[in-house]
C-alpha cells in the first residue's frame, strides 16, 4: 500500500495546478479538442471541480480511457523523400487535461527524488539547476587536466537502441514501486492507444506494449528514473556521464593499456546491466575517442557484445562537438555551416 500521509501521494492543492498551468505554451490539442486556452479561461469554480476530478483520479489510480489514447501526425523532414517511412517525424497528440495532471505529478516526483537523494550524481537530465553543460564541462575539464600532465584520456559514448519505445514497464515499475506513485504510473503505461492520422483519415488503433508514451511530460523523468544506476555496478577511478538517454564515461592516466583494460571491465558491467533491465546499447552508434598525444596502436579495441567499437576522431557529445586535440575548431565549423543554411 502507499503511504497516504506522504507528502508525494497527498491530494493536489490549488496552487499546484496554478502553478502547472502557468507552465503551458500554446499547443495542439489531442481527440478531445481541449487546449490549455480553454482551462487556463475558468473560473475559479470551474478549476475547483476540475481539481476534485484530477484527486479523484489520483485516489483511485485509475486514468480515464481517452487519457491513454495518441494521435500520430507524421511530419515529414525538410528536404527528404516524402516516399520512404524513415522520413518522416511521428509527433503524437494526447489529452492536454492528462497532461495537465502529469505536470503537477513530475513536479512532485523530482522533488521526492532530490530530497531523498534517488538520483545519481552523474545524471543530470531534467534536474533543476541542471543542463546539458554539465556532463560537457565535466569531460571537458578532465581531458584539459590530462594535456597539463601529459596524461590521456578515453571516452566511449553510448547509444541506446530505441531507448523510449523499447523501455521495459516492469522494469520501470519495479523500480518506482519504492517511490510511491505506483499505482497511478503503473495504471498510465497499461492499456495505451495509438491512431496515424493522415489529412482527415485515422488508421486503425494500435495497442502500445512497451515504452514510455510519446509527447507526455512525465515520461522523461519516468525513463530517467529506469536509467538512474546505468553504471552503479562500474567500479571507481572514471568519470561518468547521464542525460536521459546520453550516457559517458572516460578515463584519465598515464598507461594507454591499463586505461583501455579498465574501460573494457566497465563495458561489461553496462551490457550486465542492458541484459538485466530490457535494454540493448547500439554497438553501431557507441562510439570512443582518444583525447592523447600518444601513438594509439590500431590493434587496441574495446568491445561491446563482443563487437568492436569505431573509434572516431570527432564526436557530437549533447551540444558540442568534440574533437582529438579540443580545439572547438570542428564545433565552430558545424555552427558556421548550419548558418549557411539559414542564409
Amino acid at each position: 500500500m502507499e503511504d497516504t500521509n506522504d507528502p508525494l501521494n497527498m491530494s493536489f492543492t490549488t496552487n499546484e495546478l496554478n502553478r502547472a498551468l502557468k507552465k503551458f505554451k500554446l499547443s495542439a490539442s489531442g481527440k478531445d479538442q481541449i487546449c490549455y486556452v480553454m482551462v487556463s479561461n475558468l473560473s475559479e469554480s470551474s478549476k475547483n471541480i476540475l481539481l476534485e476530478m484530477y484527486n479523484r483520479i489520483w485516489e483511485d489510480g485509475k486514468l480515464p480511457k481517452s487519457w491513454k489514447e495518441a494521435v500520430i501526425i507524421p511530419i515529414r523532414k525538410p528536404g527528404k523523400d516524402e516516399s520512404k517511412p524513415e522520413n518522416y517525424r511521428p509527433v503524437a497528440l494526447t489529452s492536454n487535461l492528462c497532461k495537465i495532471m502529469e505536470r503537477m505529478i513530475n513536479e512532485r516526483l523530482i522533488y521526492h527524488m532530490e530530497k531523498k537523494g534517488l538520483i545519481s550524481s552523474y545524471q543530470s537530465g531534467f534536474r533543476r539547476g541542471r543542463s546539458t553543460m554539465d556532463p560537457v564541462l565535466c569531460l571537458e575539464h578532465e581531458i584539459r587536466k590530462a594535456q597539463v600532465n601529459k596524461e590521456s584520456v578515453v571516452a566511449i559514448f553510448f547509444d541506446i537502441e530505441r531507448a523510449y519505445d523499447m523501455m521495459w514497464r516492469e522494469g520501470l515499475l519495479i523500480k518506482i514501486r519504492r517511490m510511491g506513485m505506483f499505482r497511478w504510473v503503473k495504471n498510465f503505461l497499461e492499456g495505451r492507444q495509438i491512431q496515424v492520422k493522415i489529412r482527415k483519415d485515422y488508421s486503425e488503433s494500435m495497442n502500445i506494449e512497451n515504452g514510455t508514451p510519446q509527447s507526455s511530460i512525465v515520461s522523461l523523468l519516468l525513463f530517467s528514473v529506469v536509467v538512474n544506476d546505468m553504471f552503479k555496478e562500474v567500479e571507481g577511478g572514471m568519470g561518468f556521464s547521464l542525460f536521459a538517454d546520453d550516457g559517458a564515461k572516460w578515463k584519465r592516466g598515464r598507461n594507454l593499456e591499463f586505461i583501455i583494460k579498465k574501460l573494457q571491465g566497465a563495458i561489461l558491467a553496462v551490457e550486465k546491466w542492458s541484459y538485466k533491465w530490457g535494454f540493448k546499447l547500439s554497438v553501431e552508434k557507441t562510439k570512443i575517442m582518444f583525447f592523447t598525444r600518444k601513438r594509439v596502436d590500431g590493434k587496441t579495441k574495446l568491445k561491446l557484445y563482443g563487437q568492436d567499437l569505431e573509434r572516431v576522431k570527432q564526436f557530437k557529445f549533447l551540444v558540442m562537438w568534440f574533437d582529438e586535440r579540443m580545439t572547438w575548431g570542428v564545433h565552430i565549423k558545424k555552427i558556421i555551416d548550419v548558418g549557411k543554411y539559414y542564409i
